[in-house]
C-alpha cells in the first residue's frame, strides 16, 4: 500500500492504488494473450502441416492398397484356376483308370491292387518247386512283356 498524501481522502487514495494494479494486471493480460495468440498461430500452422503430411500419406496408402487388392485377387484367382485344373485332372484320371479296369482287369496298373488284395490268399499256398525246361527251340517263342516308363 503507498503512502497517503496529506489532505486526500484515503478511499480516493486507495481506488488511485487499485486502478494502478489493474492497470500492471490487464497489462500482463494482454501480453499473456498476445503470447496465446502467438501459439495458437504456431500450433494451427503445425496442424496444417500435419494435415498436408496425412494428405500426402493417404494419397500414396489408399493406391498402395488397391493394387495390394488387386494383386491378393489376381493369387486368388490363378490359386482357385489351379485348385480346379487339378480336380478336373484328378477327375479325369479316375475316370480312365476306372474306364481301363472295366476293359481290361489284368492291365499291369492294377496288379499292385491285385497282389495286395490276395496277398493273405497267397501266403496260404505254397509255391510248386519245380522249373520246367522246354529246351533251346521254345526259346523264339517266349512272349517278351514291357511295362512303359
Amino acid at each position: 500500500m503507498k503512502k497517503i498524501r496529506n489532505g486526500r481522502n484515503p478511499r480516493y487514495q486507495e481506488a488511485l492504488n487499485l486502478a494502478q494494479e489493474n492497470n500492471v494486471l490487464a497489462e500482463k493480460q494482454t501480453d499473456h494473450n498476445f503470447q496465446t495468440v502467438l501459439n495458437l498461430a504456431n500450433i494451427d500452422s503445425e496442424i496444417a502441416r500435419m494435415g498436408g503430411n496425412l494428405k500426402k500419406l493417404v494419397n500414396n496408402v489408399i493406391p498402395r492398397n488397391d493394387r495390394l487388392t488387386d494383386a491378393y485377387i489376381k493369387l486368388a484367382g490363378r490359386y482357385s484356376d489351379m485348385v480346379n485344373l487339378i480336380r478336373t485332372r484328378e477327375d479325369r484320371i479316375d475316370l480312365l483308370e476306372r474306364e481301363l479296369k472295366n476293359c481290361d482287369p489284368e492291365h499291369w496298373l492294377f496288379a499292385e491292387e491285385d497282389s495286395e488284395d490276395n496277398a493273405a490268399e497267397a501266403e496260404d499256398e505254397p509255391e510248386p518247386d519245380q522249373e520246367f525246361d522246354f529246351g533251346d527251340d521254345f526259346k523264339q517263342y517266349e512272349l517278351k512283356t514291357r511295362k512303359p516308363n
